[in-house]
């Protein structure tokens, strides 16, 4: 029993250091001197980014198809293989194409006949009339005759003509130089006419597209230039905006937008790639652009230091960013010209802490 009320007196003796530990708040830090980076405030006309991401894409893409049914003999080219304008991309069965033709063209032979029949009996008609041996019905019904001759001849030519080029159609050929952006169909598959079979898209136009919301639609307008960072890193790009879509997508209710990339090529941006596509717009009022690490945030709401250079010390003053981007954000109100923001150390800072600026040749400023 003595040894259990020991133990217990141990016990509470622990329990009392604890809540005596807990209980002390937190230390002083107001004295310790903090190094800190500022940048002096400059007002002037901001300017802010807006960022949408957008992926690149042909301007002209078109699915391509035989004009005449038939089964696909072969189909030479592959995905993502660089095509010239009139290459065979591929070839369906020409048997039967081969047949039509020359059933075409005996036809045509047989009508061909049949014409230079009709002016011969014609011409020993009109012979035999002037000898007053037939009547003039007889030379009318040969005049007919002959002209029916000649509009059969000339629809077996016109038949013969269309069969020619349906055999022409059993190559088909890329509309322009560009890629093979899809496959739809392979060797010994039965199509039917405009069946899509390859998919090419052009090489020499590219464009951005990004979608807007309805709420910033009205901004955008043909003319407007932009600058294109894409995700797979690389120099910046420089678009302009070609078109604004007048109709809304219907399951995300965003507008597309499409920007042209004048002198751009597939070495520089490939089909599919993602971007940011960055709008730089003036505001209207002066505004202080500062850099993201001067912010602080809590559920309280957003601040930043302002160091004071009579008292070396710095002081909490809450802000309203807005056109935050990754790397910036502005404010209109609750800071003026000539203020100190601390714009690196905001981390170790309390309200009145002690603070000393980094030496640096001169203040970095605000800019637009």
């Amino acid at each position: 029993m003595k040894h259990s009320r020991s133990l217990g007196r141990g016990g509470l003796l622990c329990l009392a250091l604890l809540l005596g530990a807990c209980s002390r708040g937190q230390p002083d830090t107001t004295e310790i001197i903090r190094p800190v980076r500022v940048m002096a405030l400059k007002a002037t006309g901001a300017v802010s980014d807006e960022v949408y991401p957008g992926q690149v894409e042909p301007r002209y893409e078109a699915s391509l198809g035989f004009q005449v049914g038939g089964r696909l003999l072969r189909r030479v080219v592959e995905l993502g293989q660089h095509v010239d304008k009139g290459q065979v991309l591929a070839q369906i069965d020409p048997r039967d194409l081969a047949l039509a033709q020359s059933a075409a063209q005996a036809q045509y032979a047989a009508a061909q006949a049949d014409f230079q029949q009709a002016v011969t009996d014609l011409k020993r008609a009109n012979t035999l009339k002037m000898q007053n041996f037939v009547s003039q019905a007889q030379v009318d019904r040969a005049q007919l005759a002959r002209d029916a001759a000649e509009s059969r001849l000339a629809q077996a030519r016109s038949q013969l003509n269309a069969q020619v080029n349906q055999s022409a159609y059993g190559s088909l050929r890329a509309p322009g130089n560009g890629y093979i952006t899809k496959i739809y169909a392979e060797a010994g598959q039965v199509l039917a006419p405009a069946q899509p079979v390859l998919q090419w898209a052009g090489e020499h136009d590219i464009q951005v597209r990004i979608a807007v919301p309805e709420t910033r639609v009205d901004q955008f307008s043909a003319g407007q230039v932009a600058t294109v960072k894409l995700w797979a890193e690389g120099d910046p790009l420089t678009a302009k905006v070609r078109e604004v879509s007048p109709v809304a997508d219907p399951v995300t209710r965003a507008y597309p937008v499409y920007l042209d990339l004048p002198g751009v090529d597939q070495k520089s941006a490939r089909f599919g790639m993602s971007a940011n596509v960055i709008f730089q717009r003036a505001q209207s009022d002066s505004a202080f652009k500062l850099p993201g690490t001067a912010l602080v945030a809590d559920e309280k709401g957003a601040w930043v230091w302002v160091f004071d250079p009579e008292s070396k010390t710095v002081h909490r003053r809450a802000v309203k960013p807005f056109g935050v981007t990754e790397s910036s954000f502005l404010v209109k109100d609750g800071l003026r010209a000539g203020d100190l923001v601390v714009i690196a150390g905001t981390h170790v800072l309390n309200e009145g802490q002690k603070a000393t600026r980094f030496i640096e040749p001169a203040d970095v400023t605000a800019h637009d």
